[in-house]
């Protein structure tokens, strides 16, 4: 069962595709962010759904239809859709990964940053 967040979400992608709005997005991979296996999706997108993190829930890859979302600055996420083998102990490294580096994401989204390589090179590993 799809919620009602995730619902309003897919419509929006759905609607931005049709009329060419999707905006520029960065796969973070381990040796970016300094986390095992993880593949962060973050970047400029339509504002109606906020800021967020899409983590994937397969390793070492991007997985858009196997992933899942974490809001900011609130760090929700619905901890049903993480895969099992993000344990505690990864997640914990997301969230301090995100904390550390909130600033420049809301850079990036915001579009002050408007550079992707600039914006890779600035982030912090955990």
């Amino acid at each position: 069962m799809i919620s009602e967040e995730l619902r309003k979400y897919l419509d929006m992608v759905v609607f931005e595709d049709i009329n060419d709005q999707l905006l520029e997005m960065a796969n973070i991979h381990s040796q970016t962010h300094g986390i095992d296996g993880v593949v962060l999706w973050v970047g400029r997108a339509a504002k109606q759904h906020g800021l967020r993190i899409k983590v994937s829930n397969a390793r070492n890859r991007y997985d858009w239809e196997n992933s899942f979302v974490i809001q900011m600055p609130s760090l929700d996420y619905d901890h049903s859709q993480v895969a099992k083998w993000i344990d505690a102990k990864t997640m914990k490294k997301i969230l301090e990964w995100i904390k550390l580096n909130q600033q420049l994401l809301y850079d990036y989204e915001n579009g002050k940053i408007d550079d992707t390589v600039e914006f890779l090179d600035k982030i912090s590993k955990v």
